[in-house]
């Protein structure tokens, strides 16, 4: 999943940071804003954003949506502004207001403002897995608004560009007021800085970040790792591409090395099936040569067909429990190595880390034209197959 046309999520991004963010003053809230709920704040005001902030964030929001189109989809954007709620309490700025807008193109992608203005592309919305995972990207666009990473980014490239951006710039770090005119080229260069990209450090301190958000909302952390996963794929298996100013992105192999230091640390649950969508169990019920039999698939497989009752289940019940059994094992991490074929003579079974999860009876074996190993060792084969998909997918 992770990476086109800007070439990476923000939340695969940063530049240097220099000095450490100053307290944030109080600012009334934007009337778009989405409101975060009520909790105990770390600073008296909560971590709101200052007027300078929001009038730097604005401008650059400005210069993004000059060249990006906003969608008007309130399904997609309810369920971003669902999830900043959710993880907004966690952070270090529980008060801040989050302004989120779905971008039609821009690759897949999400990067954040000052002031809490945050865009996310439509291509990202599709690609990630599951709620979890796009909180994971979600997460790492609030921590860069709450440690400030978009100021001290501006400010790096107001030091190239202008000396009179980089008074604006850090004034607005100070928490001082500024000229609204003055801010105007300010919002250009962080739109130009933002689509570049961050530095290794600030991208390492929002993952780190993003991860304790996602523990505490009740997310699974494990999603931050996929995330970086999927860009780590995509590094190695697409085809050379030049990215210019985009070459300079931390390395995600590295970052993700990272994330899976933290979260051994935490000791959370490190399977990454929990917040993935493939390895998907399924039962259907199917009419074939006058019979009504059963299927159980595995994503797109077809594993096994019962053919007649057994044990009181029907085919269909038959497929059912097949699915259920197969997921419950698949979400507690089953490996290829434990799954093999056995034969007990009147059945043959595919057992999954010792349980039976497919039994083939004679009268599915006759209404096969199959002998009983024959159709148990193509579930078991079936099952491995997609089991080494998956592995090949998240391989980096």
């Amino acid at each position: 999943m992770l990476l086109v046309a800007l070439a990476a999520f923000s939340i695969l991004a940063v530049a240097d940071s220099e000095t450490p963010a100053p307290a944030p003053a109080q600012q009334p809230a934007a009337e778009t804003a989405v409101a975060t709920p009520d909790a105990p704040p770390p600073a008296a005001d909560g971590g709101k954003a200052t007027p300078a902030e929001l009038e730097v964030g604005a401008r650059a929001a400005e210069e993004i949506e000059k060249e990006f189109k906003v969608l008007d989809d309130p399904a997609a954007l309810e369920r971003v502004v669902k999830i900043i709620q959710r993880l907004a309490v966690h952070t270090e700025r529980p008060a801040m207001e989050y302004q989120p807008k779905i971008l039609e193109k821009g690759g897949i992608n999400a990067f954040a403002l000052p002031g809490g203005f945050m865009y996310i592309t439509k291509p990202l919305l599709e690609a990630v897995e599951s709620e979890d995972e796009l909180a994971a990207v979600i997460a790492h666009e609030m921590a860069h608004v709450c440690l400030k990473h978009g100021l001290d980014l501006a400010r790096r490239e107001a030091k190239m560009n202008s000396k009179l951006a980089l008074a604006v710039i850090a004034a607005v770090l100070a928490g001082d007021n500024v000229d609204p005119g003055d801010v105007v080229l300010v919002g250009s260069l962080l739109k130009t800085g933002i689509l570049s990209g961050y530095s290794r450090e600030a991208e390492t301190q929002a993952d780190t970040n993003a991860v304790v958000y996602l523990h505490e909302a009740g997310y699974y952390p494990i999603a931050m790792l996929t995330v970086i996963q999927g860009l780590a794929h995509m590094e190695l298996t697409r085809p050379y591409v030049e990215l210019g100013i985009f070459q300079t992105h931390p390395d995600p192999q590295r970052r993700a090395r990272a994330v899976l230091h933290q979260l051994t640390d935490m000791d959370v649950d490190l399977n990454p099936r929990l917040v993935l969508s493939t390895l998907q169990t399924k039962a259907e019920s199917l009419e074939e040569n006058g019979r009504t039999i059963g299927r159980v698939k595995l994503d797109d497989r077809v594993i096994f067909e019962p053919a007649v009752e057994a044990d009181g289940r029907s085919p269909q019940q038959r497929a059912e429990k097949a699915a259920t059994d197969l997921r419950r094992l698949i979400l507690a991490n089953l490996q290829m190595y434990e799954v093999r074929v056995v034969n007990g003579g009147a059945r043959a079974a595919v057992l999954a880390r010792g349980e039976p999860v497919v039994t083939v009876l004679p009268g599915d074996s006759e209404f096969h034209n199959a002998s009983l190993d024959e159709l148990a060792a193509e579930a078991a084969k079936q099952i491995k197959l997609a089991l080494w998909e998956e592995a090949i997918r998240r391989a980096y």
